[in-house]
């Protein structure tokens, strides 16, 4: 273990520069986030985002626990904060925190991430609430070898709450953010994929009866508003999952699960 730092004010300007990390605008900024808890810091330890790490920080009741010293000394190249019960309050957001997280650099390849065009796909369109986006990035590198395209004003991935709904698979699965979702649906009819919408109406196609092959990109939309009709008629045939007809619709997730596993079934 290197060097360690002991940091007792809430005041210090690495502690108060770490709490902004809570907000989106600043996480942009400084192009850096937070993971928060032993699971995810270990997630990010084993994968591409090991490199990025720039600092542990851990509360000092538990700084001598053996497994966050194993975690600790695994680290290379980073900065070892411990810091007082007060002090980590202020930079986490968690009310029953386990008292470690970690600073990272953000990918700024994110927005260039290459897209495999040889395996399913899933676009989510203004998803706005971070434990639907999360859910729905867990559930895909749970069941379903897919592709994710996010559009660039979905929930941040890089928020803790988006981070706990994902439960480590955003550190895994392969994710674009795009900044023209018409541009990435135009791409991916050009690499031959049929476009669906999942599109609650009366002309829309009962899933059971659809062909989701490998060159296939499943939209799902906002979830108070669905998909807007711009993007709805880029699209080659609109989808529907039968449900309760007392039921007026499925929350998002559940509805991406319900489509991913039907991918998974028809790809095997």
């Amino acid at each position: 273990m290197g060097n360690v730092k002991f940091i007792s004010s809430k005041n210090n300007d690495f502690i108060i520069e770490t709490a902004k990390l809570k907000q989106k605008k600043y996480r942009t900024e400084k192009n850096l986030f937070y993971v928060d808890g032993v699971k995810l810091l270990k997630e990010a330890m084993g994968s591409r985002y090991k490199s990025r790490i720039k600092s542990i920080i851990v509360e000092e009741s538990i700084f001598n626990d053996t497994d966050i010293k194993d975690i600790v000394r695994k680290c290379e190249n980073c900065e070892i904060i411990e810091v007082t019960g007060e002090v980590y309050k202020k930079i986490t957001d968690e009310e029953a925190f386990q008292g470690v997280m970690c600073v990272i650099e953000k990918d700024k390849m994110q927005e260039n991430i290459g897209i495999n065009y040889n395996k399913p796909v899933i676009v989510l369109d203004s998803v706005r609430d971070p434990g639907n986006v999360g859910t729905i990035i867990r559930t895909a590198y749970a069941i379903c070898d897919v592709d994710i395209i996010l559009s660039e004003d979905c929930a941040d991935i890089y928020s803790s709450k988006t981070q706990r709904a994902a439960m480590g698979a955003i550190f895994k699965q392969n994710i674009k953010i795009c900044k023209n979702l018409y541009s990435e649906i135009e791409n991916l009819k050009k690499n031959g994929y049929n476009i669906f919408a999942t599109y609650l109406g009366k002309n829309s196609t009962s899933i059971e009866k659809v062909k989701l092959h490998s060159k296939t990109a499943v939209i799902f939309g906002n979830e108070g508003n669905g998909l807007c009709d711009n993007i709805v008629n880029l699209c080659d045939e609109k989808i529907i999952i039968p449900i309760n007809q007392n039921s007026e619709s499925l929350n998002v997730s559940a509805a991406a699960a319900i489509i991913m596993w039907e991918m998974r079934k028809q790809n095997k």
